[in-house]
């Protein structure tokens, strides 16, 4: 019995760990004022990794390499336009040369606690352009560490979507005047992440099952036995 009841409690232990790994909700939507705008406005200490871009002519996704241009994980820069990108630490753009609207940047297999990148805006869409982050856990983060900064400038940006400890992310969202002919997102360049941490393999849902069984086995033995 005690090896049945010391069991339970080791799987139950197990799920714990996985908590939150299997559904992500938008953690925050807010306007430009609760980004961290330029360099010299960044806290120290976010031991971010370079992000190194394949050579991208026409395709709605880019991929990037964490530390070096082979490196490993992948980064995935998705949008509903067309890119393009240079190969290294670099930019990416439009296919067709002029602006594209959205864009979702993912560490697949991985969370990650922060992300830097360099945004420029074609005209200045200062009023039209959001950023959320899709956070691991249920709940809603909002993100009280972040600050306010004067509004976006036409030409580049240096921003911050930083995480609160132990509550890391899924994937940042840029959007920027989609329903606006002639404004959205120049250029996206230079992006660095931190905080790496691979999610667990959604098998959390099966031990969950197990572990409900077996208390509930243990249960029972314990009533027929009084």
């Amino acid at each position: 019995m005690r090896f049945k009841i010391l069991a339970c409690i080791a799987v139950l232990a197990t799920i714990m760990g996985y908590a939150g790994t299997v559904y992500a909700v938008p953690v925050y939507t807010g306007a430009y004022t609760d980004m961290y705008l330029k360099q010299n406005t960044f806290p120290t200490g976010l031991n971010e990794q370079k992000v190194f871009l394949d050579a991208t002519s026409s395709s709605t996704t880019v991929i990037g390499h964490v530390g070096s241009q082979t490196g490993t994980p992948l980064i995935n820069f998705t949008s509903s336009d067309p890119l393009t990108a240079a190969n290294g630490f670099a930019t990416i753009k439009a296919a067709d040369g002029t602006i594209f609207h959205d864009i979702t940047i993912t560490a697949p297999g991985y969370y990650f606690g922060d992300l830097i990148f360099s945004l420029n805006l074609a005209p200045n869409a200062n009023m039209d352009l959001s950023i959320s982050a899709t956070d691991k856990s249920l709940g809603i983060d909002t993100f009280s560490n972040w600050t306010s900064q004067s509004a976006w400038v036409n030409g580049e940006n240096d921003i911050l979507v930083l995480s609160h400890t132990g509550n890391l992310m899924q994937s940042v969202t840029i959007t920027s005047s989609s329903g606006i002919v002639g404004y959205g997102v120049d250029q996206l360049k230079q992006t660095q992440i931190s905080d790496l941490t691979a999610i667990p393999e959604p098998t959390a849902l099966l031990l969950l099952g197990f572990g409900l069984l077996c208390f509930a086995a243990v249960s029972t033995m314990k009533i027929k036995r009084a």
